[in-house]
């Protein structure tokens, strides 16, 4: 369905619908708006420090200890 149809659906629904519930439609839209709008803003934010070098010292760390210092320890 396209999403002009889609709004013609729901158009013609909440036309049978009393103020209050159009008013509790609408909350929630607003509801639904904010999250995707957080989702997007979540996801740039991964983007950004996934090509950024602020963690590049975690990578540089020498490994000070290895499975076999473990092992010689039991």
């Amino acid at each position: 369905m396209t999403k002009k149809t889609l709004l013609k659906q729901a158009g013609d629904k909440l036309e049978k619908l009393p103020p209050d519930k159009i008013i509790e439609v609408m909350d929630f839209a607003e509801f639904l708006i904010a999250k995707t709008e957080a989702g997007l803003q979540n996801e740039t934010l991964l983007k950004i420090a996934a090509t950024s070098n602020a963690f590049a010292f975690v990578n540089e760390d020498k490994v000070e200890y290895t499975l076999a210092d473990i092992k010689k320890s039991k």
